[in-house]
């Protein structure tokens, strides 16, 4: 019995050994598919984060690819139930089916953002989910790492727990056979066991190693201490020419190429049961990996383990879309740049420091071509590079014509090394090696369908050439718009500024540089004058001949007045202001002045005034037009009556009288006449204009001209303009009860009415009284005040619009002709004065003023009119250049209001004729 359970021991042992060799094999082979099954798993996922990232680039650059979102879906799928076709396995990690579920909702959402972005969408918004969407799938390989790390910690602790259950077993056994064989027997047994266990260990590092080595990416263990390689797997071997059987393989050497350890080493941020990611370019085989570094036991010790996947592909997708995303800020800036920046020359400069900064040139620059010459006008140069903007004024095109043909006929010019033209070329390498330029790129200026210049840039980085060359095509487009309107708004700011036929400032320079004498204490002296016989010369000769008057004047003016303040304010008006002046020297200079028209053919009313105050301004200039009046009036006293605007005779002074005039209106001796706007596409009535009359005791008709200005002296136009205003409301009444067609009917206002505390009530209550339509009023302000409060002008007229009148300007490019006061006030309709248009068909400066004008109009929302069409030439030109709405005699002349009704109201969609 006793031998049989020695013999039994003596069995039990290997018995129990093989068990545990079994079963060691399995956990072993079990933990290898699983580790093959998870790195499938994870690789997979790289694959999707690479994939969809190609997509996007794809889908920004317009190259849909379906059968791409279709695999990717496959793979998602694949992912979540596990996939024969791809030998995918289910991952049984709660954590990870979590992050896969966040990483399908997160690509539907992402795929619908793609359908939107097809369809015009922002390819910002895209843009941001591809990048959580990349963050996410990066978070997901790491659960995926933490699954299998966790599955490989668990395996070992079963493997050492079974191992150590087998153990004792063994010991137990080795016990009970100590007890029935001989101590020999016992020790050889025990050094059996310990043989066959280092086997097994031996095997199964073997066995882990393994799918090590299987990964397609690198993978490696180094010593945290000595930085030896303790392992590098079969991809890592392959890449990095690794030869194993050298002792003593420094990772930073082998992997780096460095001679010491690593400046960006991550031990010292690793630590137990974490994973440490980061990025870096290899300097050795120049490819970018996402690396993964985790601390793990190898050989009793603590070893630093990392696996590198290849993300070179995602990542240069990834700075390239980051590129043009810049360029496309770049170009913004340079647009925003040259819009808001009134500076033309500063803009520019701004834009080329732009330009060159982003393609990392030497110099960026403008050429614009004058005649037959080239000059550069604006430059940027790179810090520690000389401008050469001086050595570059008026170059004759001559020998350098063949750039010139090159920009008209391709666009541009691209001389990446300015040696490949030396020979065929040699004037114009010459002028390039001068200047230090290795190559250059240019791009024309179009201004109205020709090359009128150049942007190019200097030495700028080759490989940034192909781009260079459309990004600097559609700057260029921007340049040259800003380069128009900056020339655009210098002919505004002249017509706005200066008198076209004297040069001398116009009223619109007299009422700023007035307000600005308020502020002055200085002595100041004023000359107001008035030329005698306009009228008569306009009359008998033309008004050419008129304007020849008018410039003979204004040279006597220029050379005897000795000032530079000199202002044209009406059409024979003209102001002179001597600033910080004593008061005799004030008047022996108007002597002067004087003196210098008695010897002319030209005759003039003077007034002049001088005071030791700028202040008081305004009365200044009151007094001496008044002294310039009592002048008028005594060269008047020897003259016939005339028909004259202002100060003709005192044939109509009676009508300064208040109770005469209010006894003319009730007898209605004034009459409203209305003439006729017409739309020039259609021919047909857009409106009509409320003109004024008197009919005198001998039943003539008096033109306005005549007595408007005896009661502007008098400050009585107002009871004029009001009932000019209720007339018109009177018969736009009628008409609406009759059932007749509404109208538009303007009604013109002298400034003295327009600036009345009650203006807009009283004009407000006269068409709440006629139950008139305000849409149908529009109101028409005329330049009769010599100053005005321009802040009061503005309330008045947001008072008007907001009241729901229409505003007018009136006589523009006349003494109304204020541009300025259109940045400050908003109207609805401005209107060109007859005397503007009189010679457009020859004027070719006045046609491109009024195209200019038209287009700011349909900028700012204005309707524009030209007055005075008297022939069909005229017609024409004002048509050609955009204005869509006219008046004059070529129509209709003003006719009574009984009579425009018959002849318009009754059929007012009708064609109008001339007349």
């Amino acid at each position: 019995m006793k031998k049989m359970i020695a013999k039994l021991g003596g069995i039990l042992v290997p018995i129990i050994f093989c068990i545990a060799l079994i079963y060691t094999a399995t956990m072993s082979l079990n933990l290898t598919d699983d580790l093959q099954g998870n790195a499938r798993v994870i690789n997979y996922i790289g694959i999707v984060r690479g994939a969809t990232q190609r997509l996007i680039k794809k889908e920004l650059n317009h190259d849909p690819d379906d059968e791409l979102i279709l695999y990717l879906d496959h793979i998602l799928l694949g992912l979540s139930n596990g996939s024969e076709e791809l030998n995918l396995i289910k991952l049984d990690s709660e954590e990870f089916q979590t992050r896969l579920i966040e990483m399908r909702d997160d690509w539907e959402e992402l795929k619908a953002q793609i359908d939107q972005y097809r369809e015009g969408a922002s390819s910002q918004l895209l843009y941001e989910l591809s990048e959580d969407y990349f963050k996410l799938a990066n978070d997901t390989v790491f659960t995926a790492e933490e699954y299998t790390e966790q599955t490989v910690q668990h395996a070992r602790t079963s493997l050492v727990t079974a191992n150590f259950i087998f153990i004792l077993m063994a010991i137990g056994s080795s016990i009970f056979t100590f007890y029935q064989e001989k101590r020999q027997i016992k020790l050889i047994e025990a050094e059996k066991e310990n043989i066959k266990r280092s086997e097994q260990l031996s095997k199964r590092a073997q066995e882990l190693m393994a799918p090590m080595n299987e990964i397609s990416e690198l993978m490696y263990v180094s010593d945290m201490d000595t930085y030896n390689l303790l392992f590098v797997n079969e991809a890592g071997k392959r890449m990095f020419q690794v030869d194993d059987s050298l002792p003593n393989l420094k990772c930073y050497k082998v992997l780096q190429g460095f001679e010491e350890p690593c400046p960006f080493c991550t031990n010292q941020f690793l630590k137990l049961d974490e994973t440490y990611s980061w990025e870096y370019t290899n300097p050795i085989i120049k490819k970018h990996y996402l690396l993964k570094d985790r601390l793990i036991e190898w050989d009793g010790r603590i070893a630093r383990m990392e696996i590198a996947f290849d993300i070179t592909e995602a990542n240069n997708e990834k700075n390239e879309l980051k590129r043009r995303l810049e360029r496309d800020d770049i170009r913004l800036a340079c647009v925003r740049e040259l819009y808001n920046n009134r500076d033309i020359e500063n803009a520019i400069t701004k834009v080329l420091e732009y330009i060159g900064k982003l393609f990392l040139a030497e110099r960026s620059y403008v050429f614009l071509f004058h005649d037959n010459y080239y000059s550069n006008i604006a430059e940027w140069c790179k810090e520690g590079i000389l401008p050469e903007i001086d050595n570059l004024q008026n170059i004759p095109i001559g020998d350098y014509q063949v750039w010139l043909d090159e920009l008209e006929k391709h666009k541009k010019v691209v001389i990446n090394d300015v040696e490949e033209i030396k020979d065929s070329f040699h004037v114009g390498y010459e002028l390039l090696t001068q200047q230090g330029i290795r190559n250059i790129i240019w791009v024309p200026l179009i201004k109205n369908g020709t090359v009128n210049g150049t942007i190019g840039l200097d030495n700028q980085d080759l490989g940034m050439a192909e781009i260079a060359v459309p990004f600097l095509q559609t700057v260029q487009y921007f340049l040259s718009l800003t380069m128009q309107r900056n020339e655009n708004e210098k002919m505004l700011f002249e017509l706005s500024q200066i008198d076209r036929l004297t040069s001398f400032y116009n009223r619109n320079r007299f009422i700023q540089d007035v307000s600005e004498l308020k502020e002055r204490k200085a002595s100041v002296g004023v000359v107001y004058l008035d030329i005698n016989g306009l009228k008569e010369t306009n009359d008998s000769f033309g008004h050419d001949a008129g304007d020849k008057l008018i410039k003979a004047c204004a040279d006597i003016m220029k050379k005897s007045a000795a000032s530079k303040n000199l202002y044209r304010i009406g059409g024979d008006e003209f102001v002179i202001i001597y600033l910080d002046i004593a008061k005799g020297d004030f008047y022996d200079k108007v002597q002067l002045l004087k003196n210098a028209f008695e010897k002319s053919a030209c005759q003039a009313a003077i007034g002049c005034k001088w005071s030791e105050e700028s202040a008081d301004i305004q009365e200044i200039i009151k007094e001496a037009d008044e002294l310039m009046y009592s002048d008028k009036k005594k060269f008047y006293q020897g003259h016939h009556a005339t028909g004259r605007y202002r100060h003709n005779n005192d044939v109509l002074r009676f009508l300064a009288d208040p109770d005469v005039l209010k006894q003319k209106i009730e007898n209605h001796e004034f009459t409203v006449y209305l003439q006729a706007k017409i739309d020039v596409e259609g021919g047909r009535m857009a409106g009509a204009e409320a003109l004024i009359r008197y009919r005198d005791e001998n039943g003539s008709i008096v033109a306005p001209d005549r007595f408007i200005p005896v009661l502007e002296d008098t400050y009585l136009i107002s009871k004029i303009d009001y009932y000019v205003f209720e007339e018109v409301c009177k018969a736009l009444s009628a008409w609406n009860q009759q059932g007749k067609s509404g109208i538009t009917v303007s009604s013109n206002f002298s400034r003295i009415t327009f600036m009345e505390d009650q203006f807009v009530k009283r004009i407000e209550a006269i068409s709440e009284k006629y139950h008139v339509q305000r849409k149908y009023l529009e109101i028409e302000i005329t330049e009769s005040a010599k100053v005005t409060d321009l802040d009061t002008l503005v309330a008045r007229i947001d008072q008007m619009r907001n009241s729901g009148f229409s505003v007018a300007m009136d006589d523009f490019g006349v003494e109304s002709s204020n541009l300025a006061m259109l940045s400050f006030v908003k109207i609805d309709v401005l209107k060109i004065d007859k005397s503007f248009v009189k010679d457009i068909v020859t004027n070719k400066r006045a046609q491109i003023i009024i195209g200019t004008m038209t287009k700011m109009c349909e900028e700012m929302g204005i309707q524009l009119i030209a007055e005075g069409i008297e022939d069909e030439q005229q017609l024409d030109v004002v048509r050609e250049y955009g204005v869509k709405t006219v008046q004059g005699y070529l129509f209709s002349r003003p006719i009574p209001i009984s009579e425009y009704e018959e002849k318009y109201i009754k059929s007012p969609q009708a064609e109008i004729g001339g007349n």
